[in-house]
């Protein structure tokens, strides 16, 4: 079971799932709060229905579950419903976190935050994986096929990349090759494991 805990953060497009991905296949559990926001917004999960009478019916899909590139429009438009929905998500997301922490098998674990712009006392290290801000929009408009307003809009509401490396313990450069990020992990993965003891 772990007891020692990385956060890794970066914007969106930053590159944290694929530096994530780098650790894992070095034996290291991984818990996504992407992921634990899609787990606790399931039609299953009492959260659903409190979004629902929010945003209405025409928030879901054909097939009954939440469109959720709707609600990126919607809340991405009126910063009242963000912090709406910030207010019911964040305790349940926060609350899961912690039990797969807990649960975590690896003698380390490392939980990907997009959204982390402050240091907590949960987390032992806190890495950044840091990219230049105009290199985030490019892949997230590829990735998810946002226009260019919405990529920017969420690279602007998310915490400033200057804010983020001043709180770093260790940054994760992803301005070129998948390679050199590897290498990068490496050598942190050979240090945390000294580290987490």
């Amino acid at each position: 079971m772990s007891h020692w805990f990385v956060v890794l953060t970066g914007g969106i497009g930053s590159g944290k799932s694929l530096a994530a991905s780098c650790f894992e296949k070095r034996g290291i559990t991984i818990i996504e709060q992407d992921d634990i926001s899609r787990e606790v917004v399931d039609p299953e999960e009492p959260a659903f229905d409190q979004i629902v009478e929010y945003f209405g019916y025409d928030i879901l899909n054909e097939e009954g579950s939440l469109n959720r590139s709707e609600l990126r429009r919607r809340i991405f438009s009126d910063q009242n419903d963000k912090i709406w929905l910030e207010r019911l998500l964040h305790p349940l997301i926060g609350h899961r976190t912690m039990h797969h922490m807990h649960n975590a098998p690896s003698r380390y674990a490392i939980v990907v935050n997009p959204l982390l712009h402050t240091r907590q006392p949960q987390y032992d290290r806190f890495v950044v994986v840091d990219t230049p801000v105009e290199v985030q929009i490019e892949r997230a408009m590829q990735r998810d096929g946002m226009t260019r307003e919405l990529a920017q809009k969420m690279v602007a509401s998310q915490a400033a990349r200057d804010v983020r490396l001043r709180l770093a313990d260790d940054v994760i450069v992803n301005d070129g090759a998948t390679e050199l990020v590897d290498e990068q992990v490496d050598r942190l993965h050979r240090r945390y494991l000294v580290m987490a003891g």
